[in-house]
């Protein structure tokens, strides 16, 4: 470059930074000035110049200010919803949404009072997160604009806001299902179970129903499987009953071999649980559960369909009738001289009960044996 061409080309640089500086300088100054200023008109005047031009962030200060110097003075009206709106447009939801909903309370005759309910809702909608972080603003969201819809309920804006609250349920609706799906995944099952039902509850309208009736099954199955012996017997009830009331309201669903599937496991275990709790009961307490078993398994064990689980849930019941039998046996044996001869003839009539229903099962020669050991004990308590 020419050296002349090279000169003016840097002293144009330097004048141009020369004059932004002032300019810049000036404006700060301005700014400054207003903000010194002791005159409310002037103050007044330059907020609202700002606030049309849109530099909310000078204007907020200076409203600021101003609502406090107003205070009883008719333009204060104006001037809160100024402010407020300026947060606002700021994207300072939470301080704007403060401000919409005091400024309805002190002012509900006001030609703004619409505007800023309106706002006051869009505050929480524009700060409700995505489905994967908490949803509290959401369901704020949909409880302002429900307020705005019943205190404007003539308003052009209620279509709009039934629209949004509509969207907002729809997230609510996907987080609730996400962390109940999200339990499941971790095999937190009892948790998985409890929120698929409560996600059904809040939202029985939800478009995925019928996968989280079926979830509750298989979360509840997966639970009760997991669970300790003493109480896994409730907790197959509690499959078996999810699976009525899912099968009732899909009788033809696309999960119907894998809820059967659950349901025949499920029928079986409970009796299989009931029998392990009587076998670990003291034998006081013994008769009682095992009578449990029996009555399980003609509730439940006979809806059975396969026939293999069916017989072994059978044999079950079967072998619990046998150990109140052996049971008696053994609780007259450890009994007192005096009490022996009541308890073995209790013995004998539970082998009489049960040889009248089971005589061709296995349990029939141990029963046997019991029984002719009775008799020999009272023959001798009767000499």
């Amino acid at each position: 470059m020419h050296p002349v061409k090279k000169y003016y080309s840097i002293l144009f640089v330097l004048c141009s930074v020369l004059a932004l500086a002032f300019l810049l300088s000036a404006c700060k100054e301005s700014y400054t000035k207003v903000q010194k200023s002791t005159d409310v008109n002037y103050k007044l005047g330059k907020a609202i110049e700002y606030y049309h031009k849109k530099k909310y962030y000078q204007a907020i200060p200076i409203f600021e200010e101003l609502i406090g110097l107003l205070k009883a003075d008719k333009r204060a009206e104006d001037v809160y919803y100024f402010y407020s709106d300026a947060e606002y447009q700021e994207k300072n939801y939470v301080i704007a949404a403060y401000h919409f909903k005091r400024f309805v309370e002190i002012y509900p005759e006001s030609k703004w009072a619409e505007e800023a309910l309106f706002k006051y809702a869009e505050s929480f909608s524009k700060q409700s997160p995505t489905v994967d972080l908490e949803q509290e603003n959401t369901a704020r969201g949909i409880d302002a604009y429900q307020y705005f819809i019943n205190s404007f309920p003539n308003s052009s804006r209620v279509a709009d806001c039934n629209k949004i609250i509509e969207g907002l349920h729809k997230k609510l609706e996907q987080k609730s299902l996400s962390i109940a799906d999200l339990y499941y995944k971790t095999e937190n099952y009892r948790a998985a179970a409890l929120s698929y039902k409560q996600t059904m509850r809040d939202y029985p309208d939800i478009g995925d129903a019928e996968r989280l009736s079926y979830m509750i099954v298989k979360s509840d199955y997966k639970f009760a499987q997991l669970s300790i012996n003493s109480k896994k017997a409730d907790r197959y009830k509690d499959v078996i009953k999810d699976f009525k009331a899912f099968i009732e309201r899909y009788p033809t669903t696309k999960y119907k071999n894998e809820v059967e599937k659950y349901v025949e496991d499920a029928r079986y275990e409970m009796v299989r649980s009931l029998l392990y709790d009587a076998e670990a009961a003291h034998p006081e307490d013994k008769e009682k559960l095992l009578n449990e078993v029996t009555r399980a398994y003609l509730q439940y064990g006979e809806d059975i369909k396969n026939e293999k689980i069916k017989s072994a849930a059978k044999d079950i019941m079967i072998e619990s009738q046998y150990l109140i039998v052996k049971n008696r046996y053994n609780m007259a044996v450890a009994d007192t001289i005096t009490a022996q001869k009541q308890g073995f003839q209790n013995m004998v009539v539970s082998y009489q009960k049960f040889i009248d229903k089971f005589a061709d099962t296995k349990y029939k020669k141990p029963a046997e044996k019991l029984y002719r050991s009775t008799i020999n004990i009272l023959q001798k308590l009767n000499h």
